[in-house]
């Protein structure tokens, strides 16, 4: 074995694993559209929206797949830096993961809070809609209806004439049972659109604590990438890594 592949072997590992690459940009690809098209919808073309339930699933199911690949596979070092700084990486690491996670949950959460179909209290619903309800971000929105099942119209809706939501138009997205069985008789039907509304303002306001994550994210690694002159953006796959560490 040569000197040049004892030193390589000593040295610590700096980047990120392809699986841990892809998944990192995958899921970063559908943040940044399910944000834009969460908490822009007022501005934006309906039909900008139609894919935020699918997204948001799929990044729900991804993050599951990245928080078990990063249990089972220890990620590389820290590059140089003050023990203040990879504290408060770790911090935001953690928030960013838990917003990941809680943020499409409750989206989905949403999406359950609706009556099953053929149950007293779809019938019920049908019948005494509900009023408008908070809108999906924090900006109110009178322009824009419809979407999933009680999606900008609040909770407590009948089951869309259309059939059940669909995650990429492939197969229907299951509902979280305890939530929409609240819904299952006429007298759990405002309780259940009071769950809604609630489960709405949280999920609105997830949204922009994510976006302040994101942004705090992306500001550290430019930090380290520009002005501390570290090879920040190479772990995650865009150009190389230092062959040793500073």
């Amino acid at each position: 074995m040569s000197i040049a592949t004892l030193d390589s072997a000593a040295r610590p590992r700096l980047r990120y694993t392809n699986v841990a690459i892809l998944l990192h940009w995958l899921i970063a690809a559908l943040i940044l559209y399910n944000l834009t098209s969460g908490l822009l919808r007022p501005l934006l073309p309906r039909g900008f929206f139609v894919f935020h339930v699918s997204s948001g699933i799929t990044i729900l199911a991804l993050s599951l797949v990245c928080v078990g690949w990063r249990l089972t596979h220890r990620p590389p070092p820290y590059l140089p830096m003050a023990g203040w700084e990879k504290g408060l990486a770790r911090v935001i690491h953690f928030l960013l993961y838990a917003a990941m996670l809680l943020l499409p949950f409750s989206g989905w959460a949403m999406i359950s809070a609706n009556p099953p179909a053929g149950s007293p209290g779809a019938a019920w619903a049908a019948e005494n809609p509900a009023g408008p309800p908070p809108a999906p971000t924090l900006k109110p929105d009178t322009r824009v209806r419809g979407g999933p099942a009680g999606e900008g119209k609040g909770g407590g809706q009948p089951p869309r004439k259309r059939g059940p939501t669909l995650v990429w138009g492939l197969f229907p997205l299951p509902m979280i049972a305890p939530v929409q069985q609240l819904g299952s008789t006429p007298d759990g039907v405002p309780e259940q659109r009071a769950v809604h509304e609630r489960i709405e303002r949280v999920h609105a306001l997830g949204g922009w604590v994510l976006l302040a994550l994101l942004l705090l994210h992306v500001g550290g690694a430019l930090k380290h990438q520009l002005v501390d002159r570290q090879r920040e953006l190479a772990r995650m796959g865009l150009g190389r890594t230092r062959p040793t560490i500073g």
